[in-house]
């Protein structure tokens, strides 16, 4: 009897032995259930395998180091296709779920929800449809919430609100629409967390919502009955005429005043008009001009936009660069709109506008400035933009009045991040991929809400085959340009990557590349920064206007901005990867907790 005791404990032990040894945990499992939804056409995920033991060795995965739970999934900017695995409420010890920048479509599966350890949540940037799970209200430790550029509709459930540790929000640009609930955090996020959901109405977005009839509360001019005028008195009606005709002699004096001095000033702007080299020429209209829209969203006719362009002087002009002077163009409902002029009479002329029309006619996103159309003229040519209301990042940093409230730190790393995605969206997303080849401050536009849009792409190049990673032309603006660059004339992306750490290098300096202290010893912002780095004197390098700076985000951006200045090419990290390292300084307040570094 003994002996078949034992020899059914050794059969049970060898079994629990056998199962913990050779069978896949229920994180595998389930990672594995949510690869079959996605289509892998790189075979990026082949390693995913149901004959490993855990899934912790896994590409852009990993675990928690006690118990081998999965801790984070990685997979932004993969190119991935399908749909999102109800699978993934099973992985319950998550921490970060990032399956940003791919090509996902279908629906946020509820069962997210279930995921209640989860602080960090990024699914933008795909085709994901349906409305936002209230499920997603059962994270209670959820710090971010990005779900952003999609197409997402319906309305916002007020169970977000419930996230007392939401601290980043971003829900702008779907198809989102009604009230936006004042549940508990909800009422902290401003337009930003909102922008581009059109049907969105509430004090966050500035724009009021109807009633439940389809039309404000309170009409306008309405008067209570109690509060009526009662009858005037036979009496009264003569004074009031005698009022009334003295009001109108007074206003028909004033009205032939104001005419005169409209006319006087209409002459002296023509006059003006005479002596610049501007837009407001008349246009033959049988020439066959014409304006030509890529978005579908310009409300407005060409005779109309036409009409507004012949009135163009120097007055309106915003900016003016190598290839073109920019103006302000001011439809009749107040839209505001940059217009770009490209002389013929200019070298390369020709190829800039073409190089812009071609890139900018098919690609969008909220981190590149908008083209809406152009239009050619007998001898110009014309681009038209969204009008960018701050302008330059240049001129935030270097020419604003002294007076003018300086960009504060946490502006600064946002400006980092959106310019980041802007450029990692050319690199990664687009087909062909872009090259930008002139990234610098002047070229990185502002809006109200101090979100960049990356501009000028007359220098940029279109990566259609290997051979097309090469230009022997060089092109750019020196203080930005790679060395590999000025010494070889052969730009690669990684070049784009050096700009791009320079730019970091001028938020966090407040500095030109080439200011005159550099320029004194031989050096420009780069060497200057090797030369802090190796004294021990980083501290020295933050701009001394700069308020609320985080000793420690300052050390990560640094180090972000020394790699992608690296001397060698093939050390720098694509984009895709500095866009992460940024995501991690700028959005999470603990980045080991989300992200580990190892991973990818």
């Amino acid at each position: 009897m003994g002996i078949l005791f034992f020899l059914f404990a050794l059969t049970l032990t060898l079994s629990s032995l056998s199962s913990s040894v050779f069978g896949l945990t229920q994180d595998g499992e389930a990672l594995l259930e949510m690869k079959r939804g996605l289509n892998d056409t790189k075979g990026l995920l082949s390693n995913w395998k149901d004959t490993d033991i855990n899934p912790c060795n896994w590409t852009r995965i990993s675990c928690h180091l006690h118990d081998q739970r999965v801790r984070v999934i990685n997979l932004p900017f993969l190119r991935l296709g399908g749909t999102i695995s109800p699978s993934i409420g099973k992985i319950t010890r998550l921490h970060r779920l990032a399956i940003h920048e791919n090509s996902l479509h279908g629906t946020i599966p509820a069962e997210i929800g279930n995921c209640t350890e989860l602080r960090a949540l990024y699914l933008r940037a795909n085709y994901l449809e349906g409305g936002i799970p209230t499920e997603l209200g059962r994270l209670s430790n959820l710090i971010i919430l990005d779900l952003s550029s999609n197409s997402l509709r319906g309305s916002i459930p007020p169970s977000i609100g419930h996230l007392g540790r939401l601290r980043f929000l971003n829900l702008s640009t779907n198809f989102l629409s009604g009230e936006i609930p004042k549940t508990g955090v909800l009422g902290s996020f401003g337009n930003f967390s909102f922008i581009g959901n059109l049907d969105l109405c509430g004090p966050q977005v500035q724009r009021l919502c109807k009633g439940s009839l389809g039309f404000p509360a309170v009409l306008p001019g309405h008067v209570n009955d109690d509060e009526a005028v009662p009858p005037r008195r036979a009496t009264s009606h003569y004074v009031n005429g005698v009022l009334i005709g003295a009001m109108s002699t007074l206003g028909l004096a004033l009205f032939m005043l104001l005419s005169f001095l409209w006319i006087c000033f209409l002459s002296r702007k023509g006059k003006l008009g005479k002596n610049y080299s501007n837009i407001g020429k008349k246009i033959d209209q049988d020439s066959g001009t014409k304006l030509v829209t890529f978005h579908g969203d310009l409300p407005y006719s060409s005779d109309e936009i036409i009409k507004r362009l012949e009135s163009l002087s120097e007055a309106d002009v915003v900016g003016s660069g190598g290839f073109g002077t920019v103006y302000k163009l001011v439809m009749g409902d107040g839209s505001a709109y940059a217009v770009k002029r490209i002389d013929r009479s200019r070298d390369k002329s020709d190829q800039m506008f073409e190089r812009e029309l071609e890139i900018l006619g098919s690609i969008k996103h909220r981190n590149l400035v908008n083209l809406r159309g152009y239009c050619k003229f007998p001898t110009a040519k014309l681009l038209i933009y969204d009008y960018v209301v701050l302008g330059s990042l240049d001129y935030l940093l270097h020419e604003r009045e002294c007076t003018d409230q300086p960009l504060d730190w946490n502006a600064r790393l946002r400006i980092a991040l959106g310019s980041a995605r802007g450029l990692a969206y050319l690199h990664q997303d687009c087909c062909p991929r872009i090259m930008h080849r002139d990234i610098k401050a002047s070229n990185i536009l502002l809006d109200e809400n101090l979100e960049p849009h990356v501009s000028d792409f007359g220098l940029a190049k279109l990566l259609v085959d290997e051979e097309a990673h090469v230009t022997t032309v060089v092109a750019g603006t020196f203080g930005y340009l790679a060395p590999e660059y000025l010494h070889s004339g052969r730009a690669t992306e990684k070049s784009d990557i050096y700009s791009f750490g320079v730019l970091i290098l001028e938020l966090v300096s407040g500095r030109r590349p080439t200011d005159p202290s550099f320029v004194k010893r031989g050096l420009n912002i780069v060497g200057w920064m090797n030369i802090l780095s190796r004294e021990n004197r980083l501290e020295e390098i933050v701009d001394k206007n700069c308020e609320d700076v985080d000793t420690d985000s300052v050390e990560a951006i640094l180090d972000i901005a020394r790699k992608c200045v690296d001397a060698n090419p093939n050390d720098r990290p694509a984009m895709n990867r500095v866009l992460q390292m940024l995501e991690e300084v700028v959005m999470s307040p603990c980045p080991s907790e989300f992200y580990d570094s190892q991973s990818n």
